[in-house]
């Protein structure tokens, strides 16, 4: 097995000058408006959401959000939530498909701990108020989708993000000791002597700053989709909270892992409008040119394999065929089924101009979740002390290389729990916190025409394949973008965020000379585990290192997945 040490891949690995600096200025806190709080929770989805209404237990918590709280990427999640709670099912099944499709990089222990919590954080959802369907009889309706060997994905409808977003966010607005700050961009994390002490905030609207101090920080700020071209994530998935905890000196782990997902509605929208892996689960096909199925011959899943393996194997069709997408082919399963069981999608597909009851629907893999970020323990604990992640931001261990369908909601909202119940026996006193650095350097190019050019370089060369040469192109061109970045406002804050993922994932997929998961190298096809099973973790200041998994236990190849 390797060694735990730096790597090195093809392209220069220190980052530019404009990204490695904080916006902020040395500055006295006494001089900016500033309030303190127990908690500080940054982000409004599940795991925000969650978070929040937990830690309002231990004192009082202020829940920042830089658009509307019920603007996350959790409100656009239509499959729904895995969990264990079928009377086939068990703990043990799910801790072991989690594992086979993580493909050697999970956590065996952060996967059994979130997989085993499923039951009890699925059952206070409901008593908080989020409605799942239910089957004939009353039991819960359970549908199945991509690497699941059996079906164990609750869901509502095909909406189930939405749910779930809706009945948290209005528990949230009546719980008492939550404060709730609607519009205001995380410009940086406040730290002291080493510890995070609080973010620096922008108000939207005015650029007005505020200091927030607090005894412990979660951030729960979702993904960075936005940094390619063709995405499921909304407008506000930029990256927010990677690109703070990298700048305060947090490890950044696994970011060469981005997953997309197979079936984004091919059309002129953006966010792209996701068709739920669930549809396929229920029995849809996915057809070529030649309108055959291509799924069946390549994978025992078919078209529920792992979605790493369906999103390649679209793009090879797509190649083969000269073709911007391949179709998905539901008509068999009937309208008034369709109509029922998915009447977002039925809609959206509708809205489109495609009847999925009678029509073929063009689909194309689009960059879908974040499986990297802020690099957490068991209980959501970062490097940094003070500061904890959960959800799409944290590297928790879960998701290894490659994420089970459904697993993310559950991750958010298992982590969340774990965040609180560890603050309860970690409760330290709160210091000012100042924000250091020189600024970034100031430049003239407007923020919106640097993010489309980055959304372009991101989506030829480091999206669902990459080599050594276009990653070179990759890192070329975010660093000459970076350096002409100009503003100081929140698009221009983002942008630069974007930027920061962006150069992580770049520097991280160039130093994995291997094929595994959602990460698929042209010049390194083979999954090498001699050299390669381990994580790359990325420090503000130093190369990044290779950390080896050191679990025992055997994860098959993905050429071993159950039947």
């Amino acid at each position: 097995m390797a060694e735990e040490g730096a790597v090195s891949g093809p392209i220069a690995l220190a980052p530019p000058p404009a990204l490695d600096t904080r916006w902020a200025v040395d500055f006295d806190t006494a001089t900016l408006p500033e309030e303190r709080s127990d908690v500080l929770v940054v982000g409004s989805g599940i795991a925000g959401l969650t978070a929040a209404l937990h830690a309002a237990r231990l004192g009082s918590v202020t829940l920042v959000t830089k658009s509307e709280v019920t603007d996350a990427n959790t409100w656009y999640a239509q499959g729904g939530i895995a969990g264990a709670v079928g009377e086939a099912d068990s703990v043990d099944l799910h801790l072991a498909d989690t594992l086979v499709v993580g493909q050697g990089l999970c956590d065996p222990d952060v996967v059994r701990a979130v997989v085993s919590e499923a039951a009890d954080a699925l059952a206070e959802l409901e008593a908080l108020g989020v409605r799942f369907d239910r089957a004939a009889g009353g039991a819960i309706a359970l549908a199945r989708e991509g690497g699941h060997s059996l079906p164990r994905v609750l869901h509502s409808g095909d909406a189930t993000g939405a749910e779930v977003q809706n009945t948290l966010s209005a528990v949230v607005r009546r719980t008492r000791g939550i404060r709730l700050v609607e519009g205001a961009f995380v410009v940086d994390l406040l730290t002291d002597d080493g510890r995070c002490t609080g973010a620096l905030v922008m108000d939207r609207g005015s650029h007005a700053m505020m200091a927030l101090h607090a005894d412990a920080v979660v951030l729960a700020t979702g993904g960075s989709g936005q940094m390619y071209r063709v995405t499921t994530n909304p407008l506000v998935a930029t990256g927010d909270g990677v690109a703070a905890a990298w700048r305060a000196g947090a490890e950044i782990a696994d970011m060469e892992f981005v997953q997309f997902h197979p079936t984004a509605l091919d059309s002129e929208a953006s966010p792209k409008f996701l068709i739920t892996e669930a549809l396929r689960g229920e029995g849809a096909y996915l057809l070529d040119c030649d309108l055959d199925r291509f799924m069946p011959a390549l994978h025992p899943l078919a078209e529920l394999a792992p979605r790493d393996v369906v999103s390649r194997e679209i793009e090879k069709v797509m190649h083969r065929c000269a073709r911007p997408n391949v179709w998905l082919d539901a008509r068999h399963l009937g309208a008034a089924f369709l109509a029922s069981r998915f009447p977002t999608i039925t809609e959206g597909c509708r809205e489109a101009g495609y009847d999925l009851s009678r029509d073929l629907v063009p689909v194309a893999p689009a960059a879908h979740y974040l499986i990297g970020g802020v690099r957490t323990d068991l209980d959501g604990r970062t490097s940094l002390p003070g500061l904890y992640a959960a959800g799409e931001c944290a590297a928790s261990g879960l998701h290894g290389a490659n994420r089970l369908a459904s697993n993310s909601l559950l991750e958010g909202l298992v982590f969340s729990r774990r965040i609180v119940r560890a603050l309860e026996s970690e409760r330290v006193r709160v210091r000012t916190g100042h924000a250091a650095g020189t600024g970034p350097a100031a430049g003239s190019a407007d923020p919106h025409a640097t993010r489309a050019a980055l959304q372009v370089t991101m989506s030829r060369h480091a999206a669902v394949t990459c080599s050594a040469v276009g990653l070179l192109g990759a890192a070329e061109g975010i660093a000459e973008l970076a350096s002409g970045l100009g503003g100081s406002g929140p698009h221009a804050i983002e942008t630069r965020n974007l930027l920061v993922n962006a150069w992580l994932c770049v520097v991280a997929a160039a130093a994995r000379e291997e094929s595994r998961g959602t990460h698929f190298r042209l010049d390194f096809p083979e999954r090498d585990d001699v050299r390669w099973r381990g994580h790359i973790v990325c420090e503000r200041g130093a190369e990044p290192r290779f950390a080896p998994v050191t679990a025992e236990e055997t994860i098959p190849h993905a050429d071993e997945e159950r039947r």
